[in-house]
């Protein structure tokens, strides 16, 4: 029971921080995300439905594939395969369901087979973390972030260390997808590294779907990471999906210590 919720308290404080709604029926949501933590966390928002905007009138169900690869010093290479149940529906409410493995440090390898899910709705402008071995969920407002804007010196150094590539369209599980890879050097000296390092990232993006159907990171430092939405499905899922059954029990207190819980 414990263990459940430091999985809720890590993984739906970062959801009620980066959900922020947008305008009713805009389909969009406001930018400009900081970067997530290196390693484990730099694909945790992928899996868990973490994102920065509502999207209206683009339902869809799929399941959601992370594989992560490093490759150690002495060749040997550790490889993990991460698989999540997503959907969607009109109104912009996620769900994602998985079950877990351990993640970094964070949560032990009692944690494994640990069944989560998260479910995400704007409308109600609730997050919940739902436990179904006790039948309990936790909940959070959403919140929108401030203090986003940066300063131009920042935006303009961060410019000169970033290049961007068009890569075309094509077809991804029956979806049209547009491709861009960017490239961040970072520059010699600044992580204490002896040379410069380029962390490339290929994204294909869906624009009616609104997502990103696949994308590749290779990173020196923490290996390669490859994301991607099979079995798409755009049929509006059941409502029953964003809703948190009438047997659950909702426990005191919320994930995010400090914040009340929705009422």
């Amino acid at each position: 029971m414990r263990m459940n919720f430091i999985i809720a308290a890590v993984l739906l404080t970062a959801i009620g921080a980066y959900a922020q709604p947008g305008g009713p029926g805009s389909g969009r949501g406001r930018s400009g995300l900081g970067p997530m933590l290196p390693g484990d966390f730099a694909f945790v928002r992928g899996e868990f439905g973490i994102t920065n905007q509502v999207v209206q009138g683009a339902p869809y169900s799929a399941e959601a594939v992370t594989e992560v690869t490093r490759t150690l010093a002495d060749g040997n290479r550790i490889q993990r395969t991460i698989t999540t149940s997503v959907a969607r529906d009109s109104e912009g409410r996620t769900r994602t369901e998985r079950t877990l493995g351990a993640i970094g440090p964070f949560i032990s390898s009692r944690a494994a087979g640990v069944k989560t899910v998260f479910i995400n709705d704007p409308v109600a402008g609730t997050s919940y973390a739902l436990d179904p071995t006790s039948r309990t969920v936790r909940q959070m407002p959403i919140s929108v972030r401030g203090g986003q804007e940066r300063g131009s010196a920042n935006r303009t150094t961060q410019a000169a260390n970033r290049k961007e590539e068009d890569l075309g369209t094509q077809v991804i599980q029956g979806v049209t997808a547009q491709g861009k890879r960017k490239t961040r050097t970072i520059a010699a000296g600044q992580v204490g590294n002896q040379r410069a390092i380029d962390v490339v990232t290929e994204t294909w993006y869906s624009p009616d779907l609104q997502v990103a159907v696949m994308s590749k990171t290779s990173d020196p430092q923490f290996g390669e990471t490859v994301y991607q939405l099979n079995h798409i499905n755009r049929a509006e899922p059941d409502h029953s999906l964003f809703t948190v059954p009438s047997d659950y029990t909702v426990q005191p207190g919320s994930p995010n210590p400090g914040r009340r819980p929705a009422q």
